[in-house]
């Protein structure tokens, strides 16, 4: 009844290891996509620190100590600069992607870039004032 149909092969290039870096937006992205690793092992860090928190204060000082090891400054030094590396290139897509228009106008994507820069920033100034208020 049905035959399989043959389709001809088609010249495909053959892309090495490094393909990305040959395109600026396939590097940018790439990289955007390895961020994602070191802001995933930074939050399981901080949920493991809130279970240790809860077990005994020992172990919550051991975990600080830790955490003051030049390693560990180290890494939230380099997860920093990725977290803001990514989120920089997620606020200008935004702007690529939904730009916002008001009646003939239309945003451009360094616009939402600054904007949600803005808020980025607010937003952190406000979590840091409650938290040294509640200190």
């Amino acid at each position: 009844m049905s035959q399989k149909k043959e389709y001809p092969e088609l010249p495909r290039k053959k892309l090495g290891p490094g393909w990305w870096l040959g395109n600026r937006h396939y590097t940018v992205y790439m990289v955007r996509e390895l961020t994602s690793f070191f802001v995933a092992v930074f939050c399981i860090l901080y949920i493991y620190q809130v279970a240790v928190l809860a077990a005994t204060p020992g172990s919550y000082s051991q975990y600080l100590d830790l955490l003051r090891s030049p390693v560990m400054i180290g890494f939230s030094i380099v997860t920093l600069g990725f977290t803001l590396f990514h989120a920089f290139t997620w606020f200008y897509l935004i702007g690529r992607v939904q730009p916002l228009k008001f009646g003939g106008w239309t945003t451009t994507p360094v616009q939402s870039l600054i904007i949600n820069t803005a808020l980025l920033a607010v937003i952190s100034m406000v979590i840091i004032g409650l938290f040294f208020l509640g200190r």
